[in-house]
């Protein structure tokens, strides 16, 4: 982004991702919507190694293991691009977050798990909610108790994205139960320890995201795979949703374009009265509306990115960004599949995929509630915002 608008470059980029995904994606993308986890698994493989040739999962990752620096506002054009024609391929965004906790463990441990990541051989999930403890980060209540050189970890995490393939998991622990906030720590998991037990989550949309319930049974963890100082995991937890806070936005806003595009298209060729529907106000003007919002919606997300890019503060950001764009591609889906009227409810339409995947992004990386609270209080600050 160079003022305001985006660069000759990004603008090449977006066309390549688009032909990519209408090329690639978009004959299959229906279907996988509707498969099992482990169908869908296999069905992405070749997708994935696609991917990697195309060296997207290259992207801001170390040199060392091949790879090379890109902006975070191409980032989201890349994710925009993909998440309109099949959400359920994770392009960029992962490996991103996966990225910068990975290097901040010890150089073996990078060279172990970098290169299978890279190449899509092995996965990472994140961690951080339980049961009783989602947007409160810092309530959660599975600990890791020190002996020596290993963490004793026991405990459940759910809901996991992507943990029911994952080969490795970062979780949030209590290392000290009695500090709060400041007595959570993070720790990279290989989900092949004794004691790890992974059992699917069956969910109403997302299929890509491969939900699971986790439960940790006296794991025994060496401290050396404490990802940063103990005691600071709550930091680190918060600065990795900025930014996936800000992906799951462009996914949303993504399907609503989508849904925005098919009403169009609906509009100026169904009849009705001898007339387009498309001619009626009732129709037209509910499109111009959420076209409109979208737009907004957007473009917050891209000056979010943006200011990441300028190495910015963009929590407060990154919060209106997710409520925002979720709430208004709720709202925009929602109206778009009554436009189409039946044809949209039935599943052999993607629009009624689209409704299911952002009502669960309402409730991921924190609800509208949370993110609202941040907001408030970095504006107000926190003793009076509450």
């Amino acid at each position: 982004m160079s003022g305001f608008g985006f660069t000759p470059e990004q603008e090449t980029l977006r066309e390549e991702v688009r032909r990519f995904a209408q090329k690639e994606l978009a004959p299959g993308a229906l279907a996988r919507s509707k498969m099992g986890p482990e169908e869908l698994h296999k069905d992405l493989y070749d997708i994935d190694k696609t991917i990697v040739k195309l060296g997207w999962n290259h992207l801001n990752v170390p040199e060392k293991y091949g790879g090379h620096h890109i902006d975070h506002v191409s980032l989201g054009i890349i994710v925009e691009e993909v998440a309109k024609v099949d959400p359920t391929v994770e392009p960029v965004g992962s490996i991103q977050a996966t990225s910068a906790l990975l290097t901040q463990l010890p150089e073996d441990i990078q060279d172990e798990w970098f290169p299978p990541l890279i190449s899509r051989d092995k996965r990472h999930s994140f961690g951080f909610t339980e049961s009783a403890a989602g947007s409160d980060a810092a309530g959660i209540v599975t600990k890791a108790e020190r002996k020596g050189d290993y963490y004793i970890v026991n405990g459940e995490k759910t809901p996991l994205p992507g943990a029911t393939i994952a080969n490795v998991v970062t979780i949030s622990v209590k290392t000290d139960p009695k500090a709060g906030f400041r007595g959570v720590s993070l720790l990279w998991v290989p989900t092949d320890l004794p004691g790890v037990t992974i059992r699917p989550l069956p969910w109403m949309g997302n299929a890509g995201l491969f939900p699971s319930f986790v439960t940790f049974d006296d794991v025994k963890v060496p401290v050396r795979n404490r990802i940063g100082e103990e005691g600071l995991g709550f930091y680190l937890l918060m600065g990795t949703l900025d930014w996936l806070r800000i992906i799951v936005a462009l996914e949303c806003l993504a399907r609503a374009q989508a849904s925005l595009h098919d009403a169009m298209e609906w509009s100026k060729q169904r009849r009705t009265f001898g007339k387009l529907i498309a001619s009626y106000q009732g129709v037209s003007f509910p499109i111009a509306e959420h076209y409109t919002m979208v737009e907004a919606a957007r473009m917050l997300c891209y000056r979010t990115l943006w200011l990441k890019d300028q190495g910015q503060m963009h929590t407060m950001e990154s919060a209106m960004a997710k409520w925002f764009s979720v709430e208004v591609s709720v709202q925009c889906i929602k109206d778009m599949l009554v436009l189409i009227g039946h044809p949209g409810y039935s599943t052999e339409h993607p629009i009624s995929m689209r409704l299911r995947d952002v009502l669960g992004y309402q409730l991921g990386d924190g609800p509208p509630q949370i993110q609202k609270m941040i907001i408030a209080r970095l504006l107000l600050g926190k003793s009076i915002a509450g």
